[in-house]
């Protein structure tokens, strides 16, 4: 080949090679479906406003629907215009239908109390969002987060209750409900009542135990050990091992009323301990009590708080409150009683009605003593012969009429006796009769004398032969003479100065004086200091 010849370069064109390319190709087609998949399933995203985070943590909390992971937390954001944060979660689309007005959302975090373990789940995997909801309702995507569970959302069948008590006894949530000693059920939520008077307490009873409950039925809380004195002695009562650690509600209802219904909107009473529950009870069996205000002007210095308030023997109430001040020289005093007014009724659904009723026919509330030695006081209510009125000055605040003090009716009694023995003039009658005795003292010698002389000279005639000789009937009479100057005789050395009956007259006289100023004494001692008689001066 020559130097200067040119060579003719052949270009060949390269062929694809589409093999190298199949997989980065399914690869990307793959990755395009996951995507298209994941946001094809994505739901709406969701805003819920809580006062606190509660745990949770972006991109790692859940929110569960029916123990299902239906979303994820995105973000959390601090409200700068109110309170609390909003969390805003993306939603599964499939429970969409769901995102409704009727939906509910609140944080279940774990909770560890004594005999109860809340939230276990959450112990695990962190707190989450519970969520709540039913098909159906106008569509929504920002929710009022609640700070509990509802009660109404129920896991497993059964009925809620509304119980009523005047304190909360140290029961929370998770304290198990015990029926013959079975557990069946449990506290769902303790608050205080609206009034700030009463606590309301929520529980739930499973199936089929909820139907022993009804309107005769009495709650108490359980103390694990109660101690109270009866008759019989001393009777000790002590639970389990498990109430006597945790506590708890326990009810009963008598076999003869299990028929008996109940209504749901209308609390029980929550007792604080079995012998109050099951003590005796006026009226009907559910309790109703109305606040009163009894004004005294005297006599409240022995009453104290929490003294009973009685009718016809039965304790249907008790003291709240006590304010007393002076006026005019007088202690003017405002008591508030607690009365539980189903005592007059006949159902349960009368109201303040019978006792209102009543008060009209002259029911009013008197302090009596209820210790003679400790003069403290209880509110006892009484039918006066005047009729009264009964006037509402709060939303449950009513006047109710009262009577004057009146004292213990043996004091009464004793004091009465004492007064009248004062006023007899006893030394003035000894002194009398001592006189009269003194005066009479020679003509009673006299009439002695005349009465013996009297005497011998009928025994004389009876012994004389011709005497004897008379009608029997007439020696009988002579007979009968003889006998009633004796007996006069007697009688009249029975009046002399030195007589025996002057003696014991005198001395009685004297001992009855002395009694009377005697217990006139201890009865002074006693109005100073009323437990003299135990602990003495």
């Amino acid at each position: 080949m020559k130097k200067d010849e040119i060579v003719e370069v052949k270009i060949k064109k390269s062929e694809i090679n589409f093999v190298v390319w199949i997989i980065p190709v399914i690869a990307l087609l793959i990755g395009g479906w996951m995507i298209y998949r994941y946001y094809a399933k994505l739901g709406p995203e969701v805003v819920i406003y809580f006062k606190n985070s509660g745990g949770l943590e972006p991109k790692q909390s859940f929110v569960k629907f029916r123990d299902v992971k239906v979303g994820v937390v995105e973000r959390i954001e601090i409200l700068k215009q109110k309170e609390g944060v909003a969390v805003y979660a993306r939603m599964n689309k499939d429970v969409t239908p769901f995102l409704n007005e009727k939906a509910r959302f609140w944080i279940v975090k774990p909770e560890i109390a004594i005999g109860k373990v809340r939230g276990l789940d959450a112990l695990v995997s962190g707190s989450y969002i519970q969520m709540a909801s039913e098909v159906g309702g106008k569509k929504k995507v920002e929710f009022q987060g609640l700070d509990e569970a509802p009660l109404d959302i129920i896991l497993q069948e059964g009925r809620n209750f509304w119980l009523k008590s005047s304190s909360s006894y140290t029961l929370t949530p998770g304290l198990p409900v015990y029926f013959k000693d079975l557990e069946v059920g449990s506290i769902k939520k303790v608050e205080l009542d609206k009034s700030g008077e009463f606590v309301n307490i929520y529980i739930f009873v499973k199936k089929p135990y909820d139907s022993y409950i009804n309107s005769s039925t009495k709650f108490w809380n359980i103390r694990g050990v109660d101690i109270n004195l009866a008759a019989n002695g001393i009777n000790l009562n002590i639970g389990t091992l498990s109430q006597l650690l945790i506590g708890g509600v326990e009810f009963f209802t008598p076999v003869a009323k299990l028929h008996e219904k109940i209504d749901l909107h209308h609390p029980l009473w929550l007792y604080p301990s079995k012998e109050s529950a099951l003590h005796k009870k006026l009226g009907v069996s559910q309790t109703d009590y109305r606040n009163f205000l009894l004004r005294f002007n005297k006599g409240v210095g022995y009453l104290q708080k929490g003294a009973p308030v009685k009718f016809k023997g039965f304790e249907i109430g008790s003291v709240k409150d006590i304010k007393a001040s002076v006026k005019g020289g007088e202690i003017d005093s405002e008591v508030i009683a607690s009365i539980d007014v189903a005592a007059f009724k006949k159902t349960s659904k009368e109201g303040i009605g019978p006792f209102e009723e009543a008060v009209k026919n002259g029911l009013k509330a008197r302090l009596e003593q209820s210790n003679i030695l400790t003069k403290t006081l209880f509110v006892n209510l009484v039918f006066d012969k005047k009729p009264g009125a009964l006037h509402q000055i709060d939303t449950n605040l009513y006047l109710l009429p009262t009577l004057p003090v009146e004292q213990n009716s043996l004091i009464v009694q004793i004091q009465s006796l004492l007064t009248k023995l004062e006023k007899l003039p006893i030394e003035h009658s000894i002194n009398a009769f001592s006189n009269l005795l003194e005066k009479n003292s020679e003509p009673l010698r006299q009439t002695l004398l005349s009465l013996r002389k009297s005497s011998d000279a009928v025994t004389k005639l009876l012994d004389a032969n011709e005497t004897k000789a008379l009608p029997k009937e007439l020696h009988t009479l002579l007979k009968d003479l003889q006998h009633t100057l004796k007996s006069y005789e007697t009688l009249a050395k029975s009046y002399s100065n030195n007589s025996l009956f002057k003696k014991q007259l005198t001395k009685t006289l004297e001992d009855i004086d002395r009694a009377s100023k005697a217990l006139r004494k201890v009865l002074l001692k006693l109005d100073k200091k009323p437990n003299a008689l135990i602990f003495g001066d």
